[in-house]
């Protein structure tokens, strides 16, 4: 049971209700609390390297009914909600929160909003430069379980492959997506 699991774990304790202080409610422990600020702040500076504008790839393999193709574009990665979230640029320039880390049940998080729907996790955290999220994805009205491997190549480069689960267990391709960062004109300027 979810407010038995809380109360033991001391997530939750009995104290004053803040809508009426002489009614005893359930509230969140604040020694409990205390700690997971720094938790998350600390979770996300690994994430740190990801904000700024980055050109990309989006390599998908040939399938019986479409040839292979690769589309190319730009993206931008910044932290918002003070600094709670990785929040992708969408087309129209909008912050969509994307990517948190979830200091309660010690999990990365991966948000789709638009056009695929879904939450992915990753309890494992960055093994060496690898993340690795999973979940139940819908995208574009197709629902699938997901995996999704991010691999951080250096400051200035990453990837990402996509996967889904076959009816056996195991995993197949579906697309990755290569990253470089972009440089600033007056950065490359300054190189010649």
């Amino acid at each position: 049971m979810l407010i038995e699991e809380l109360f033991s774990r001391g997530i939750m304790t009995m104290g004053p209700s803040r809508a009426d202080p002489g009614r005893r409610v359930g509230t969140f422990n604040s020694e409990f609390l205390s700690g997971l600020s720094r938790r998350r702040t600390s979770e996300m500076d690994k994430f740190r390297w990801l904000a700024g504008e980055w050109t990309y790839e989006n390599v998908v393999p040939a399938t019986r009914l479409s040839p292979a193709y690769t589309d190319i574009g730009n993206a931008r990665f910044s932290f918002c909600d003070q600094g709670n979230w990785i929040c992708f640029a969408g087309p129209d320039g909008r912050e969509i929160p994307q990517i948190t880390f979830d200091p309660f049940s010690g999990q990365w998080i991966y948000v789709l909003t638009l056009g695929s729907y879904g939450i992915l996790r990753c309890s494992q955290g960055w093994i060496g430069d690898r993340l690795v999220f999973s979940g139940l994805m819908t995208m574009l009205g197709i629902t699938c379980e997901w995996q999704m491997t991010w691999i951080k190549m250096g400051s200035d480069q990453f990837r990402f492959i996509n996967e889904e689960e076959n009816s056996d267990g195991s995993w197949s391709y579906i697309d990755e997506w290569r990253f470089q960062r972009m440089r600033s004109s007056s950065a490359q300027t300054n190189k010649h």
